[in-house]
């Protein structure tokens, strides 16, 4: 039986007395995506944030390959508190693309994508910028490479950003609604790199996401969160055609209503 790639074990993040994620129980196994939906302000987004340790947790376990992530295995044996550098060592294998950018505003989109490579990894400059090179062109900036975030549309900054992500070789892609801060006809430009890099390669995804249409194209399951928890899951024609789940049900006939 294969580890899956992304486990979390009844996983609860708390603030003061707000509950975010409670008892929180996911798999993701190696090379599938999985989306994420449901109300803003549902948590959704801390789920990949406790992937990036930009978060920590209250409770239980995250694995990463059956390796625990947020705790270590001591002399003894036992589980500890992870430390520092196991932190990192595990986190160098995910990648995260964030919904506003977060682009280096004084670097070029090439500077943007050799920037970590060459800090974190130790690459030679010109290796970085082979790479970025490559991956620039992969999401259709090759002749973009030169120029600044504020010369560069919302979408091109998002692909720009992915660029960057996939520059440090990750196994693991987050994307935090990748094109909620993206004007309508944007849209489709980022959404296409991300089905490019769904059908072509074989990183393991977690998308949280209101397009609902692409959830249904792309994905290969498909979860509803609410208060704190998955509710329900399955494969994008099941879970659309018929949901289970009386929440889930008025999630959708809501959302779908408004598009």
């Amino acid at each position: 039986m294969t580890e899956p790639r992304i486990k979390f074990e009844n996983v609860c993040k708390r603030y003061g007395p707000l509950t975010v994620l409670d008892g929180l129980n996911m798999e993701v196994a190696a090379g599938e995506l999985v989306t994420i939906i449901g109300p803003s302000g549902s948590g959704k987004t801390t789920v990949l944030r406790v992937l990036m340790t930009l978060e920590t947790i209250e409770e239980g376990l995250i694995t990463i390959d059956g390796e625990p992530f947020n705790k270590m295995r001591s002399r003894e044996g036992g589980l500890v508190p992870a430390s520092t550098a196991h932190l990192r060592r595990i986190r160098a294998r995910i990648g995260m693309v964030f919904q506003n950018f977060n682009l280096f505003p004084h670097m070029t989109a090439l500077g943007n994508c050799i920037e970590a490579p060459i800090h974190s990894l130790g690459l030679s400059k010109a290796e970085a910028v082979g790479r970025a090179e490559e991956l620039l062109d992969m999401v259709g900036l090759s002749d973009k490479r030169d120029h600044y975030p504020s010369q560069l549309s919302g979408g091109q900054q998002q692909r720009v950003a992915i660029a960057r992500a996939l520059a440090m070789r990750p196994e693991i892609l987050l994307f935090d609604e990748p094109t909620s801060a993206l004007d309508p006809e944007m849209v489709d430009e980022v959404l296409q790199v991300i089905r490019q890099l769904a059908t072509e390669h074989s990183y393991t995804m977690l998308l949280v996401t209101h397009q609902m249409g692409f959830a249904r194209e792309v994905s290969g399951r498909v979860c509803f969160f609410d208060g704190g928890k998955f509710l329900e899951e399955g494969p994008p024609r099941e879970f659309f055609a018929s949901p289970r789940h009386e929440r889930t049900r008025q999630f959708l006939n809501k959302v779908l209503a408004a598009h």
